[in-house]
């Protein structure tokens, strides 16, 4: 059996998740969980094993949201992408002439094998804009970008990718959040220059593979967002260097199917979404016991398994419930319970001490305060 096949026997009749750059930043920021790493080299998904219990975890777009960010993108490429064009000629030095538009999503399916046909055009017209060829696009409508992922290709669809005229390529993202008054959500602004600072990096790669400077993707990436409370587009120029490099480190923590199935058992097996709900559960809970987490707060934005093992954590007084900040300050102290312990003074192991002592001198400073304040 290969490790592909294997792999696709791990997941069994469990939900699929096919990679997007979402899935995929999420999952590697938590690259030290083995069960995340397991699921994504299997595509499975997470977010729906929990589903009808207690532990279900909503995700998902507000419809509104959903409908207004459609709009939006409409609005941006109406009349010939007119909007797009010319927040690219104010803010990138765009051609006032000659623009030429390559739409990858309006001549194939919607299916894996029209990804495949867009990945494969998105490659020859990479090179082509690399090589100043005079027929290169200006603007790549529904580019699709490739990477491997536990032995496996995957497949990344970008809003799309504007060339300007000196042959640089920049990753343009289409938000419908709200810029007001020359401010926005910081959190995400910084969501959506990091799906860019993805698909910056997986074009470079695409461009080394060819041998070809990856440095033809610039790092300035275009955020175009709604002005104000309406649908009038804005650009915001971002720097994507610190990210960039951030999503490199992170693609290299991508799992090594050889090392995954050497750490699991031959009869693991993700549960199927037609065992009953609590049985579900308890099949799901036999795997995080088998294979090991890492729970951590964040984990609460984007797993679907967070709250069975954010409870699991609170049974076992885990210290990462505290968040990383309290991690840092207590290494080597396994749970919340040896803390307190710790901090009433119990006798410290020699790698306990340092952290006993400030401990108890919390402790100390606590107490003290409470009874001033009782005073």
């Amino acid at each position: 059996m290969t490790a592909e096949e294997r792999l696709a026997q791990i997941r069994g009749l469990a939900p699929e998740k096919s990679p997007s750059v979402r899935v995929l930043s999420a999952a590697t920021a938590h690259s030290d969980c083995r069960v995340a790493m397991l699921a994504l080299a299997t595509r499975t998904n997470l977010d729906r094993l929990c589903e009808g219990t207690y532990f279900e975890v909503a995700f998902g777009q507000d419809p509104q949201a959903f409908q207004r960010g459609q709009m939006f993108e409409r609005r941006v490429k109406d009349h010939g992408y007119g909007a797009l064009i010319q927040l690219l000629r104010e803010h990138a030095g765009f051609p006032l002439t000659s623009v030429r538009i390559e739409d990858l999503r309006s001549r194939t399916p919607p299916n894996m094998e029209g990804l495949r046909q867009r990945a494969a055009e998105t490659k020859r017209l990479l090179r082509r804009i690399a090589r100043n060829a005079p027929d290169a696009p200006n603007i790549i409508d529904g580019a699709v970008l490739t990477c491997s992922i536990a032995g496996k290709v995957a497949y990344f669809e970008a809003d799309s990718l504007a060339a300007a005229a000196n042959g640089r390529v920049h990753v343009v993202e289409i938000k419908s959040f709200p810029y007001t008054d020359g401010r926005c959500d910081p959190d995400k602004l910084g969501a959506a220059s990091d799906q860019a600072a993805w698909y910056a990096l997986l074009g470079r790669r695409q461009l080394a593979e060819d041998e070809i400077s990856p440095d033809i993707i610039a790092p300035d990436g275009f955020i175009i967002v709604a002005q104000g409370l309406g649908l009038t587009p804005t650009l915001l120029p971002q720097n994507l260097d610190a990210r960039i490099r951030r999503a490199e480190r992170l693609l290299e923590t991508t799992p090594d199917p050889r090392q995954i199935l050497a750490q699991v058992p031959n009869d693991l097996q993700f549960p199927a979404m037609n065992v009953e709900p609590e049985q579900r559960v308890e099949l799901l809970e036999e795997i995080l016991d088998t294979v090991g987490t890492a729970y951590r707060p964040a984990c609460m934005r984007d797993c679907g398994a967070a709250r069975l093992c954010r409870s699991r954590a609170h049974e076992s007084s885990d210290v990462a419930l505290c968040g990383n900040e309290i991690v840092r300050q207590l290494p080597g102290i396994p749970t919340l319970s040896r803390a307190l312990e710790l901090s009433e003074g119990l006798p410290a192991a020699p790698d306990e001490k340092h952290v006993a002592a400030g401990l108890s001198l919390a402790a100390t400073v606590y107490d003290r305060a409470l009874r001033r304040g009782a005073l």
